[in-house]
């Protein structure tokens, strides 16, 4: 397994994160996505092009997004 790290730097603590990188993107990734740019959208609504912006990484991450039927 191929592991790889970062730093996090703090004012309290630095500390390393190990993580294994994946080859594909799920449902529940995408969905991170969209909602990282939702509230980026919410912070820069008195910036009108990144705001749009921020709306483009939304609305392409939903569509990215498998509909699943049950």
């Amino acid at each position: 397994m191929i592991y790889r790290q970062y730093t996090i730097k703090s004012t309290l603590v630095d500390s390393i994160v190990e993580y294994q990188p994946k080859d594909y993107m799920g449902n529940l990734d995408w969905f991170h996505l969209a909602e990282c740019a939702r509230e980026r959208m919410s912070q820069y609504s008195q910036d009108v092009p990144r705001w749009r912006g921020e709306r483009r990484a939304f609305y392409s991450s939903l569509a990215k997004m498998r509909k699943v039927n049950f």
